[in-house]
């Protein structure tokens, strides 16, 4: 079993270090006022998301899972949880990024994000649900 929280700032070291094995391609930039969702099974790290709101929008700027804890429901439930918070913050509409080659299209799509440009890089919208 896993649960999820918010991060705090004592965590963000050990989240860079993650971001860097799950996106080793990519470097995580974080702004003032982001928010990180940690996943912890037995008080170790094994997945996050990350957003951010600015007014009325929303863009997750990164979830990952390691790879020896996908499969389990993790991704689905940092996204749920996320997108939870994001619709009590009165957010009209949440985009991310995401390759198009990328497995995790699918779980987007199951949680209301609509492609709104494609090429490698697919950017993906989501309304808030009425």
């Amino acid at each position: 079993m896993f649960h999820i929280r918010k991060a705090k700032a004592s965590d963000m070291p050990m989240l860079a270090e993650m971001a860097l094995v799950l996106f080793p391609n990519n470097r995580m930039r974080t702004l003032p006022g982001d928010t990180f969702l940690l996943a912890e099974r037995g008080g170790i790290p094994i997945g996050f998301c990350h957003y951010r709101i600015r007014e009325k929008r929303c863009y997750i700027a990164g979830l990952g899972v390691l790879a020896q804890y996908r499969g389990h429901g993790v991704g689905s439930q940092l996204m749920a949880n996320a997108l939870s918070r994001i619709d009590r913050n009165g957010v009209q509409a949440t985009s991310l990024r995401v390759r198009a080659i990328n497995h995790a299209a699918k779980l987007y799509s199951d949680f209301g994000f609509f492609e709104k440009k494609s090429g490698d890089t697919l950017v993906l919208m989501r309304k808030k649900p009425s």
